[in-house]
């Protein structure tokens, strides 16, 4: 966050340029056209970077898809970490949606409560939550756990599911409401990658006691996606200390993974056991009549008016989850406001088409590392080493290289996959694949291979 006005360097223009040529190398080029280039830099003051979005749909959709990237590139840009606000340009009076920008504090008496950042997005709320038969457990376990942190049995909470099913919907929510109910709670909300990354930087920065102090002061810990713990083992430890330190002070931790705690066999077995001593819920898939119900909801929050006809062929031909059927709405929402028109079945035809393509299947990382060393005969964690054979640095490359063209994780995210390198090195390991595909025709169709294998097969 900046200290002041006179502290800005650039102007908004110029660090959203820089910004927008960093984000177009860490993105596919139509979804740079759809979501960045309509932006507007409005504003840079005090309280961060302004961009003008064109409706309320962008701010939901840079949230959910693209913060990580857009916090990044800004960062790089201007040289500092800081808030993001957005302003829907045919809105007036000027009130911006914001976003805060993650950062740790040092200071942590209860006296700064009520301003300490939680890095929460206030969306989340379990008002508009919409509960079916497959997340009603988990939706009544996360509200008994936020209207009385740390007094239930439910320490810690685990919400467990698959991807886009409302994990971080619910465990936000939870953060949400303790705010409501108790605005002099410290609660933070972070990822397990985050959580790394700031770990990584107070080492680097002889911080590693202000970091410590600083999670083990939270009276409500959040964390998003325990399963990215995976490979980290200095990480692993630290956590494992915080959680013992907050769980004996009977503070709420409150976790969510992809998996359940059964198959979290590569985090360390002390680690798994304390996720057990509480409660564990999964969320299911949701049901058709669910699924129609999240699509009317959405539609309500923004004053849409969506034939019914169109809602009910989204929701009969998307089942897989909701970030699926949101990410559908607003797609379908995109192209209307693109080509001036009004939502017709057809244009959600093409809407489900697109979506429905293999490609468009969310690779990970892991799977990169995974399918990348068998097809390299190289075993997984030989990645994370400091091995500097030729065939392992190779294979190690790809694995780099196919993770920056396949997801939209941050160069530095990637590093920290890989055994927390740099960023400096996930760039080099890219331009050193790009090359020798450009000179060795048979390893240029080996990654294609594998490429192709990745896109269709997982």
């Amino acid at each position: 966050m900046l200290s002041s006005a006179e502290s800005i360097a650039n102007s908004p223009q110029d660090i959203w340029e820089k910004s927008l040529e960093i984000i177009r190398e860490n993105i596919n080029p139509r979804s740079f056209q759809t979501w960045f280039a309509p932006l507007k830099p409005l504003q840079l003051d005090e309280n961060g970077l302004t961009l003008g979005v064109p409706n309320k749909f962008f701010c939901e959709w840079l949230d959910n898809h693209y913060l990580k990237i857009l916090h990044n590139a800004i960062a790089q840009a201007s040289g500092q970490s800081m808030s993001i606000q957005y302003h829907v340009l045919d809105e007036k009076p000027f009130s911006p949606y914001t976003v805060p920008a993650v950062k740790i504090h040092e200071k942590s008496s209860r006296q700064e409560a009520e301003k300490f950042e939680s890095n929460l997005n206030t969306h989340y709320t379990f008002e508009n939550f919409v509960v079916g038969d497959g997340s009603r457990f988990a939706q009544a376990a996360a509200v008994a756990v936020a209207e009385a942190p740390g007094s239930t049995n439910y320490n810690p909470l685990l919400i467990y599911g698959g991807t886009g099913l409302g994990k971080t919907h619910l465990i936000q929510a939870i953060g949400n409401r303790v705010h409501e109910l108790r605005p002099r709670l410290k609660v933070y909300y972070t990822s397990s990658e985050s959580f790394t990354s700031h770990f990584i930087s107070s080492i680097q920065q002889n911080k590693a006691i202000e970091f410590s102090h600083f999670y083990r002061s939270c009276d409500v810990l959040l964390i998003d996606d325990i399963q990215f713990f995976n490979n980290k083992g200095k990480t692993q430890e630290e956590f494992f200390h915080t959680f013992n330190e907050l769980h004996q002070k009977k503070k709420q931790i409150v976790l969510t993974s992809d998996r359940p705690v059964a198959e979290l066999g590569f985090l360390e077995e002390r680690l798994v056991s304390r996720f057990q001593w509480g409660l564990v819920a999964d969320i299911q898939p949701p049901d058709l009549e669910t699924r129609i119900a999240i699509l009317q909801k959405k539609c309500e929050e923004n004053q849409l008016e969506i034939p019914n006809e169109i809602i009910e062929y989204l929701a009969v031909n998307l089942t897989h989850n909701i970030r699926e059927l949101e990410g559908a709405l607003t797609r379908l929402l995109a192209q209307v406001l693109l080509t001036h028109t009004e939502p017709t079945l057809e244009i959600a035809r093409m809407v489900v088409s697109e979506i429905g393509k293999p490609v468009n299947k969310q690779i990970t990382i892991e799977q990169i590392i995974r399918m990348t060393a068998k097809n390299f005969g190289v075993p997984e964690d030989r990645f994370m080493k400091k091995d500097r054979k030729k065939h392992v640095a190779i294979a190690r490359q790809v694995a780099m290289y196919l993770s920056v063209e396949l997801t939209h994780h941050s160069t530095v995210n990637i590093g920290l996959h890989f055994g927390g390198r740099d960023h400096a090195t996930v760039i080099y390991a890219h331009r050193m694949i790009t090359e020798k595909m450009a000179g060795d025709i048979v390893f240029k169709n080996k990654i294609a291979e594998l490429r192709k294998r990745l896109e269709y097969t997982i």
